[in-house]
């Protein structure tokens, strides 16, 4: 087992160093100033050269989504097949009682929001450091939600790999912090006046919140049989299990990183997409279990949870941001039309794929709680792999 995690963490280091390295080989070749992508806190330099709105990326969007979904509603619903074991069975639903602490969670969370959308003069030397209490309510009130639903949650019966979802989520979104400065489609507002130390400090803070919320919501999910009854038997993608797919997912995801890097209002939607096919592509390439053979098995429980969690997150994430002191506003060629709070509707379709990172990243950990006996629902949907 311990050879296992170092070949997969070897893998991980891998994939991550190109995913950074590749846009800035792009960006290299594309003649652009290097200088200004490291600087650090960035400089806030909102573009407005940017092609606002494009009715063929628009119907590009849309038929990509089409042909994801459309399998579901008009397809036959198939089995998981033998790419896919069974893995622990999941706990039936108990529905119990809501947990005091869970009514604590909502009271505090109720609390931050009031806190983060007005401007008491008294609470105005705060104002802008909302973002991290107001989530950790949000977090701790989603574990709520799953211990009355199965009986236990990971934030009860594994605290340690719960807190360490925060370590992981902390780097994780560094990672597209670092990717966005290629292509500048999210800007930070409320933080001016933070140096390099202090700006650092709040946004690792804030950012170790990500991994937590969404892990949270799948954990939600995977406590509903029905839930998990459906994405069980979805759709089977069966060229997603061929070996070819993998190495042209590979190559493919590479070269719209270096391409993002070189000409980033074409290509700014491969930082959602392509760290994903990167490390799906290896997978398949080299005929490992993972969510490319469960897809490819009509087995969506990962996967389809994942996903979707992380759209549930996202729409409380651009909910909560956009009454904030200290918020974001999007900058996004293309499709920079029909606004939900700040985030245009059609970017939404970005926290589809990014649901998936969230699923590669925090399975290594929740993978650890599972050999030590936890069975959460967040660990043992993992532990169906």
């Amino acid at each position: 087992m311990p050879d296992i995690d170092r070949r997969g963490a070897e893998r991980t280091c891998a994939i991550l160093a190109a995913v950074a390295a590749l846009p800035l080989a792009g960006a290299w070749l594309g003649g652009r100033d290097l200088g200004e992508i490291f600087q650090f806190p960035p400089p806030l330099k909102i573009p407005t050269d940017y092609p606002r709105f494009s009715w063929a990326a628009a119907v590009a969007i849309v038929a990509t989504l089409s042909a994801i979904f459309a399998p579901w509603i008009f397809g036959r619903r198939g089995a998981p097949g033998p790419a896919m074991p069974p893995g622990p069975p999941a706990k039936p639903s108990v529905r119990g009682p809501f947990p005091r602490w869970g009514w604590a969670a909502l009271a505090w969370t109720a609390a931050w929001w009031i806190l983060a959308w007005t401007r008491f003069s008294w609470f105005a030397p705060a104002q802008r450091y909302t973002f991290f209490p107001l989530w950790l309510g949000f977090i701790v009130s989603v574990n709520a939600l799953t211990q009355r639903r199965a009986g236990t949650c990971l934030m009860r019966c594994a605290p340690g790999t719960w807190l360490a979802l925060f370590a992981a989520s902390a780097a994780f979104w560094w990672m597209f912090e670092w990717l966005n400065r290629f292509v500048r489609n999210w800007h930070y507002l409320g933080v001016a006046g933070f140096g390099p130390a202090s700006y650092a400090a709040n946004a690792t803070l804030c950012f170790s919140t990500v991994l937590p919320a969404v892990s949270a919501v799948s954990e939600w999910l995977d406590a509903h049989p029905r839930w998990q009854a459906r994405c069980a038997a979805g759709p089977a993608w069966r060229w997603m299990g061929w070996r070819a797919t993998g190495w042209l997912l590979l190559f493919a995801s590479a070269a719209a990183l270096v391409l993002t890097g070189a000409q980033p209002q074409q290509f700014y939607p491969a930082i959602w997409a392509a760290p994903l096919l990167l490390a799906v592509g290896e997978g398949i390439a080299a005929g490992r279990p993972g969510p490319g053979a469960e897809v490819a098995a009509g087995d969506w429980r990962r996967t389809a949870t994942w996903a979707v969690a992380a759209l549930i997150c996202g729409f409380f994430w651009e909910l909560w941001n956009v009454h904030s002191a200290a918020k974001w506003i999007y900058t996004v060629p293309y499709a920079d039309r029909w606004h939900v709070f700040e985030m245009p509707l059609l970017g939404y379709a970005g926290y589809l794929p990014f649901g998936l990172e969230c699923l590669l990243v925090s399975e290594p950990v929740l993978r650890r709680a599972g050999r030590r006996g936890d069975r959460a629902p967040a660990v043992t949907a993992v532990l169906r792999r």
